[in-house]
């Protein structure tokens, strides 16, 4: 049978990269490479408003809430500052809510995950491989391409010109903190 069952709640656990979170979080992986030729999904739970870092991927990620109130932000850099000088001048924050499903395009700028103190849990799925155009000297062949998530840690690093953990961490620090005092705000003003 070519059929692939897998369930949510007994999936294999996968460790959490705590630069990649801010708060508690349990990620269970349904589909990976070797299980899926195209899709990576995971399971979600963030406990007691915890979010994701700041972060994008290189292809459209789908978001199917299951429990609890959540939050996705959307943030838009001007693209004279950098990811260090952002202010949220343009930051759109919007509920996830159960019976939805959100579509995040390919390389947004963005976070998500619970309501400040509330459970949330959500399914995560994307393409792990796009086609692009073959390099030179055959550009009328394709090649199938390995997509990424690119995360906010990766992206202070680059920017800073540095590997210094505590450097990059203090930076992601001050910017989670940033968009969690947005998170509180905005859930105060939608009674949340």
């Amino acid at each position: 049978m070519n059929v692939i069952k897998k369930n949510l709640y007994y999936s294999s656990e996968k460790k959490v990269n705590p630069y990649y979170f801010d708060g508690e979080v349990t990620i269970r992986e349904i589909y990976n490479e070797s299980s899926s030729n195209d899709q990576e999904v995971y399971f979600v739970e963030f406990s007691r408003g915890a979010l994701t870092t700041i972060h994008f991927h290189e292809t459209e990620q789908f978001l199917v809430p299951l429990y609890g109130n959540g939050v996705i932000g959307e943030i838009d850099i001007n693209t004279s500052s950098s990811l260090l000088g952002f202010n949220f001048e343009n930051l759109i924050i919007k509920s996830l809510d159960v019976g939805e499903i959100v579509s995040i395009k390919p390389n947004i700028l963005h976070f998500h995950g619970g309501c400040p103190g509330q459970n949330f849990s959500h399914v995560a799925f994307r393409k792990m491989y796009e086609t692009a155009p073959a390099p030179a000297p055959a550009p009328a062949k394709t090649e199938r391409v390995h997509t990424q998530t690119i995360w906010g840690y990766e992206m202070i690093s680059k920017a800073l010109g540095s590997e210094d953990q505590s450097q990059i961490l203090s930076e992601l620090n001050r910017i989670s903190e940033k968009i969690r005092d947005a998170v509180i705000r905005w859930a105060k003003d939608n009674n949340l």
